[in-house]
């Protein structure tokens, strides 16, 4: 079961990560590279809730399209969907609390340890 998994998710990513590079690619040539991230983070973070709102709620698809879907392809098309999601479940399941520290630790521990991580390489590499 689980291998079966493995290759919905893996085939929903490599779907879903092409498709951002593409639309990237597209963006890139008329606007500036933080439109196509944005572009893409809204898209799936509406997509992702879209999904979660209405086949998820209703059991209208099988258990390996919700690998596929959610996980695999808006997973990779952009990790902020996957973010969107699981504080979409807290949040519907009434858990607010946890949606509340989902998001502030999210934000802040992300970026915190991405300047550390730019820290780090600037003393090592010396750029």
């Amino acid at each position: 079961m689980i291998v079966a998994n493995m290759i919905y998710v893996g085939l929903g990513g490599f779907i879903g990560a092409n498709l951002r590079y593409v639309l990237s690619v597209i963006l890139n040539k008329y606007y500036h590279e933080m439109f196509g991230t944005l572009l893409v983070n809204i898209i799936g973070s509406f997509l992702i809730a879209f999904f979660y709102g209405y086949f998820i709620e209703k059991n209208l698809l099988s258990p390996e399209l919700k690998y596929f879907f959610p996980i695999g392809l808006l997973g990779s098309f952009t990790t902020f969907s996957s973010f969107s999601y699981t504080t979409i479940i807290l949040i519907n399941e009434g858990n607010y609390t946890r949606a509340l520290t989902n998001i502030l630790l999210s934000f802040v521990l992300c970026l915190t340890f991405a300047f550390i991580g730019l820290i780090i390489s600037k003393l090592i590499f010396k750029i």
